[in-house]
């Protein structure tokens, strides 16, 4: 199955990083935009496959933050 990911991709020092939109805290690196988005496919991969494995081990938690 195929699926479709936005990533913006941002110039940085050094080289891009690649920010997957749809999932928060995905990103990646390169030194060319080409290797930042190539870098994102990969890191895409793996955070489904995490993700998918994780996914019956969830449990959810409430947390309360004071200002």
């Amino acid at each position: 199955m195929t699926r479709r990911f936005r990533v913006a991709l941002h110039r940085a020092k050094g080289g891009y990083v690649a920010c997957v939109a749809d999932l928060p805290g995905c990103a990646a690196r390169g030194s060319t935009e080409v290797e930042a988005l190539e870098c994102a496919r990969a890191a895409i991969r793996a955070h489904l496959a995490l993700a998918e494995a994780i996914a019956g081990e969830a449990a959810l938690v409430e947390l309360e933050i004071a200002p």
